[in-house]
């Protein structure tokens, strides 16, 4: 009696270690530094609702949104350390993993004719999570974050000459800190949920960053919107874990892939619409916005596509494959 006792203890034993390791690798921190309410933080939370609901309770997310947890450089780096396990950065951010990711930052390079092109896209995102993959990390996919504005203080920027001498954050690591210099502006990096506090203090003088950006993070304290069409599409990148994403049962990973894949397809259409309303809201309240003309627009293409060239010349093998999908898929 006392041996078939001590055996059910063991294997008692046995199955809650087993347990509490399946449960542990079911875990999913996700992480941004957006705020809860601003892209693509709703559709964080939309995701993790769904693949809980898919797995039945299999694979438990955790949100941790306006850096909470890190911010997007520190979480990018945690991965593969356990305490991330998928980050969805503005995917200029992964430039600091690999240069080669300059690409997708590329101004007037990439925009929504190709990366609403599933067969585009799905090349696209297997080229550049082959770039960083040796490095533990996977890309699943590309989420739209939206065309970039200048939001400025209290410039309204009309034409190229409008940004001389001013202090403008922006995202899209070196490609896009050389393109602004090619302006004479001063380009600055610092996570989003810096930006209003910079502003409002004078250590920068605007930001390019989103409607959404606009109404969330900076409000009233910037009152001049321009967008420069075909400039810059942001995105956001779903990067994963490679080891823990790989970990998981198969039939886990195709649900998270699929329930990603669903809400990216609707995700690129919702948000053109909602930058519209943010941009109205902020008008409403007494912002100015503009367009760019069309002229000015093609004197800043000219100056932002000969300060790339640096970066085409560096890595055309990188631009080839781009093209290469360009001329396949669209």
């Amino acid at each position: 009696m006392k041996s078939r006792l001590n055996r059910f203890v063991r294997w008692s034993m046995i199955f809650a270690a087993a347990w509490g390791a399946q449960t542990s690798a079911a875990d999913m921190v996700i992480t941004s530094e957006v705020p809860v309410t601003t892209n693509p933080s709703p559709y964080v939370e939309q995701f993790i609702a769904e693949v809980a609901k898919r797995t039945n309770g299999a694979i438990q997310g955790k949100y941790f949104p306006a850096a909470q947890l890190y911010n997007d450089r520190d979480a990018l780096a945690a991965l593969g350390t356990g305490a991330v396990h998928m980050v969805w950065p503005v995917s200029s951010r992964l430039e600091l993993m690999d240069p080669r990711l300059g690409a997708i930052s590329l101004p007037f390079t990439l925009g929504t004719r190709e990366m609403t092109n599933r067969c585009f896209a799905e090349g696209f995102t297997r080229q550049v999570s082959g770039y960083i993959e040796p490095r533990g990390v996977k890309v699943l996919g590309f989420l739209r974050t939206a065309e970039l504005l200048f939001i400025m203080k209290s410039r309204d920027v009309q034409g190229v000459g409008d940004l001389k001498g001013q202090k403008v954050r922006v995202v899209g690591g070196k490609v896009m800190l050389d393109a602004m210099q090619s302006v004479q502006a001063s380009p600055v990096s610092m996570a989003a949920s810096e930006m209003s506090a910079a502003l409002a203090q004078g250590a920068i003088d605007g930001v390019m960053t989103s409607p959404a950006g606009w109404v969330d993070v900076l409000g009233n304290t910037a009152k001049f919107a321009t967008l420069v069409p075909g400039m810059a599409l942001a995105t956001s990148a779903v990067a994963v874990d490679k080891a823990w994403f790989d970990g998981l049962p198969g039939d886990q990973r195709k649900v998270v892939q699929t329930v990603l894949d669903e809400i990216i397809a609707r995700q690129w259409q919702e948000t053109v619409t909602k930058d519209e309303q943010l941009v109205k809201k902020m008008v409403d309240q007494g912002g100015t916005y503009r367009v760019m003309p069309v002229a000015e627009t093609d004197r800043l293409k000219e100056r932002f596509v000969a300060a790339g060239q640096s970066f085409r010349d560096k890595h055309g093998d990188v631009m080839k494959q781009v093209d290469e999908l360009r001329k396949t898929c669209l």
